[in-house]
């Protein structure tokens, strides 16, 4: 069902739960995962490189990719959108916040579900899921 799932990475994120459904799910339908983040800090970057082997050691195919990025904050939603052109899913982070913080700032993930044609599975940082496609 799913044979590419990209990740796009936001280090303010706690990426645990996220890196967790990607590999969980990866592994369920034999899917290669590709990692981005676009930045330069290097604990977001060392962090992404654990959560990447612990995920090839689980038997798994994992790209990754940091990219530099100069633009603004709204653009990264199409940036995203590009790199998907030949994933089946994306996998992304949610952090929550105020009613008054969202009508200053965009969201990501609303964004990026109105440029992509592929599903666009949102996990709360703070979030408590279950793999939803676990057999019953």
């Amino acid at each position: 069902m799913f044979q590419k799932i990209l990740v796009p990475i936001n280090p303010l994120e706690d990426q645990d739960l996220l890196v967790k459904t990607a590999s969980d799910l990866g592994v369920e339908q034999n899917a290669i995962i590709s990692f981005v983040y676009f930045g330069e800090d290097q604990k977001a970057i060392t962090k992404l490189e654990e959560h990447v082997e612990n995920c090839r050691q689980m038997g798994l195919e994992v790209k990754y990719e940091s990219i530099s990025f100069d633009g603004q904050e709204k653009e990264i939603p199409k940036k995203i959108a590009e790199l998907s052109n030949e994933c089946d899913l994306i996998i992304m982070g949610h952090l929550k916040f105020d009613k008054i913080y969202r009508f200053v700032h965009q969201s990501t993930a609303a964004d990026l579900i109105n440029l992509v044609s592929i599903p666009v599975m949102v996990i709360p940082d703070e979030g408590n899921c279950k793999f939803i496609l676990d057999k019953y």
